[in-house]
């Protein structure tokens, strides 16, 4: 393929992605078609399947990127920050606020789907980049004796991991009708509490 045939069909690979993810928050991933997406993105349906064969394969390469930016802004703060307790509290609220969390959410009924033979590797390769950056953070907060949790090291940072699952957020904050603020600045105290961190901040 050309230069320029490769810019052209990674130009419309990026229109189609963002025209399906459009979709998807305004209808549902459910209530979306491939012709939906199609007649959006102004192509036919043949040259749609080109770029994607399926629903699943778009909800997979729109998160993608999501969970890799979230994973590059872990990195970011483990670099910026000195103090344990500060790099959890902006992991945490960064998370909530994050492109990746925002789309998991609207989006989790759906998400078992991509944890399938055909996604699963490349799925769980990334989230375990995530769950590793998060078990040297709480490697190096013990070694400098600010972390006090005598739990193993990937116990505490699949917890980490855990804290953005969507089903708990409904559960304690749309159900109860309790606000975001509180629900993030509570979810920070509990995590600090579980590794023995003191919450500076406060």
């Amino acid at each position: 393929m050309s230069q320029r045939m490769d810019k052209i069909f990674h130009d419309r690979n990026t229109t189609i992605l963002n025209n399906a993810e459009t979709l998807f928050r305004l209808k549902g991933f459910d209530k979306v078609t491939m012709n939906d997406i199609a007649k959006e993105s102004d192509v036919a349906k043949g040259t749609l399947y080109l770029h994607f064969k399926s629903k699943e394969e778009l909800l997979f390469n729109i998160l993608i990127p999501k969970l890799e930016e979230f994973n590059d802004k872990v990195e970011l703060i483990d670099k910026k920050e000195d103090l344990t307790s500060d790099k959890i509290k902006k992991i945490i609220t960064y998370g909530f606020d994050s492109d990746f969390f925002d789309f998991t959410k609207n989006h989790f009924l759906y998400m078992h789907q991509l944890f399938n033979v055909q996604y699963h590797d490349e799925l769980n390769a990334i989230i375990d980049k995530v769950i590793k950056n998060f078990s040297l953070i709480i490697q190096n907060g013990k070694e400098k004796k600010e972390v006090n949790s005598s739990l193993p090291n990937n116990y505490l940072s699949h917890q980490l991991m855990h804290v953005f699952d969507p089903q708990i957020y409904f559960s304690l904050v749309e159900i109860e009708k309790n606000t975001k603020e509180s629900f993030v600045r509570n979810t920070i105290t509990f995590y600090l509490n579980v590794l023995h961190v003191a919450n500076k901040g406060d």
